[in-house]
């Protein structure tokens, strides 16, 4: 039961991390594509935004990584847990 919550919470965390850092590198990839040449803007309202329906349909298509090492992470500091306890105390 503690390991499904521990890896439930894990995946929402990831999840939560892996969607904020897809939406900002979306974001300025965009704005980098769409910029070609022209001037920075000056004004917040010669800024194109991104629409965050495409934010979302982007971020969807990034690939996890790292998975199995950050499992590999979580166990380890789940067997050593007791000897921090011990070494705490």
């Amino acid at each position: 039961m503690e390991t499904e919550q521990a890896d439930s919470h894990k995946m929402d965390f990831n999840a939560t991390e892996e969607e904020e850092f897809g939406f900002s590198r979306n974001y300025f990839l965009a704005k980098e594509m769409g910029s070609s040449g022209k001037k920075s803007a000056r004004k917040l309202s010669d800024i194109n935004v991104v629409d965050e329906q495409e934010l979302r349909e982007a971020s969807a298509n990034i690939e996890p990584k790292h998975q199995n090492d950050i499992a590999d992470l979580i166990n380890s500091y789940k067997s050593l847990y007791p000897k921090w306890v011990f070494n705490l105390s």
